[in-house]
């Protein structure tokens, strides 16, 4: 073989050789055996290690994948920058309000969020998620978030005026609910009835929303024996609220509630069940609607109502027709299936499609209907701060580490309904909830490969949506 080229011969090492095909150089392990019969050792050609260039070797291609597998991450990328792009103006407040743990608690709170996760996961999930590269100093090791908890939860002042940056104009709607503790160092719990008629240590908690917006905006823990209407008055002013509206249920109706709420001053929207004697009927069994007050149009449907003032109270009575019509047939099939006498239906004939409300509100009958409709987005927080953050029951060891817990999932509860409202806003609530969201943007990955982020493919459901939502996922 001809000379080789001093960028070629530098290669040559001991236990190497090197090949030529034309104008291509190889560089190939070498070893050797003794030949007894030959007296003398035969060369054997061993593993190829590459191609030599000017540049330098080139290992077999093989390698090279290897080499780029093994540099390989993979992290979640699209539901936490699209968390991010929507609910920057939260985190913001964060930072001013908690500058020295901000980090861990929206590290925390969209983790929360996305995976429900305890406190010992929450590590894993960061690690694995664009996360750890939003929050990069973030703290979240079990004892870290441990320690978090029970820092926030003695010091209520700093979440309440976190807080008030929700809470918009003088007036908030407000309800109560139950927290579930098994923990023997929670004082706060307190033996309870609960909905399903078994005794567990409670907590109340009183959540206000935002009238206009109809986001949560407040929340208070109080021991569980102390009951529902009290709790409201020291709830508004913690908040610093002028005014608030209770919007119960049928079950919440009594006058010694109403009693109570007038003589603090509070607003009430109460519906009252059909057979309260306490409810006049009487517009209702003419059929003639010139009986009634008027009419207005909900959601594609004709409300008719009356509002009279009845023992110095002001109660409203809606009619749906469609309701009515419905319920009307309901009972009726059910009539005819057990033989029921037909006097049955004749005697609540004029109350099927109808909704009572006792209240003390000055708005118009149609603000009031909206208002009653609307505590759906109260039961709607409730529903998501329960069953989907799996909030009903808590282990927390003591009220500290209580407070500091509802605090994150209340931060939770936020970045739930800014999704909640960017599908409504979108019109795009018949098709997707929050979680899908979540989901379909989690589909989106970003991959490190040798030493480059790169974003993977992102399917074509998911850009459908983004193109709704009017969201470009960005490039790492």
């Amino acid at each position: 073989m001809a000379e080789l080229p001093e960028w070629v011969r530098k290669h040559k090492a001991k236990g190497t050789e090197i090949k030529r095909a034309g104008d291509s150089y190889y560089l190939y392990e070498m070893s050797s055996t003794w030949n007894p019969s030959k007296k003398r050792a035969d060369k054997i050609s061993g593993k190829y290690l590459g191609t030599i260039t000017p540049a330098g070797l080139l290992k077999p291609k093989h390698e090279r994948v290897l080499d780029e597998l093994k540099d390989i991450s993979v992290k979640e990328f699209g539901a936490s920058s699209f968390i991010g792009y929507l609910c920057s103006d939260i985190v913001d407040l964060l930072k001013k309000h908690f500058p020295n743990d901000w980090n861990e608690i929206a590290t925390f709170s969209i983790v929360r969020l996305f995976h429900s996760s305890p406190l010992k996961n929450v590590m894993h999930y960061y690690g694995g998620s664009h996360l750890s590269d939003m929050f990069p100093d973030a703290n979240v090791s079990p004892k870290s978030l441990s320690n978090l908890l029970y820092s926030i939860g003695t010091r209520r002042e700093r979440t309440v005026n976190f807080m008030k940056n929700f809470i918009d104009g003088d007036q908030a709607i407000i309800d109560v609910t139950q927290i579930f503790s098994l923990s023997e160092n929670i004082i706060s719990a307190t033996l309870g009835h609960s909905p399903n008629d078994d005794y567990v240590p409670q907590i109340n908690l009183a959540l206000l929303l935002s009238m206009e917006k109809k986001h949560p905006s407040f929340f208070r823990l109080v021991p569980g024996s102390i009951s529902d209407v009290s709790i409201v008055t020291t709830t508004m002013r913690e908040a610093g609220v002028k005014r608030a509206i209770l919007i119960g249920d049928k079950a919440f109706y009594s006058q010694g509630n109403v009693k109570f709420l007038e003589s603090n001053q509070l607003g009430y929207i109460l519906p009252m069940k059909r057979t309260i004697s306490f409810i006049d009927y009487k517009p209702l069994c003419s059929g003639d609607k010139k009986d009634l007050d008027g009419y207005f149009l909900f959601e594609g449907r004709v409300i008719w109502h009356t509002d009279r003032i009845i023992k110095g109270k002001r109660v409203i009575l809606y009619l749906d027709s469609k309701l009515r019509t419905e319920e009307e047939k309901d009972y009726l099939t059910y009539v005819n299936e057990k033989k029921i006498p037909l006097k049955k239906y004749y005697q609540r004939q004029h109350t099927m499609g109808t909704i009572a409300v006792i209240t003390s509100c000055k708005f118009k009958p149609n603000k009031i209907y909206e208002l009653l409709k609307g505590r759906i987005d109260i039961e709607q927080a409730f529903d998501a701060f329960k069953n989907i953050l799996h909030n009903d029951r808590t282990y927390m060891r003591d009220d500290a580490h209580l407070e500091g817990w509802m605090f994150i999932s209340f931060v939770s509860l936020l970045l739930y309904y800014r999704l909640y409202e960017t599908l409504r806003n979108g019109d795009l609530l018949s098709k997707y909830s929050p979680r899908d969201l979540i989901l379909h943007f989690a589909r989106v990955q970003k991959l490190k490969i040798a030493g480059k982020w790169m974003r993977s493919e992102i399917p074509k459901t998911t850009r459908i949506l983004a193109e709704k939502l009017k969201f470009e996922v960005p490039i790492p």
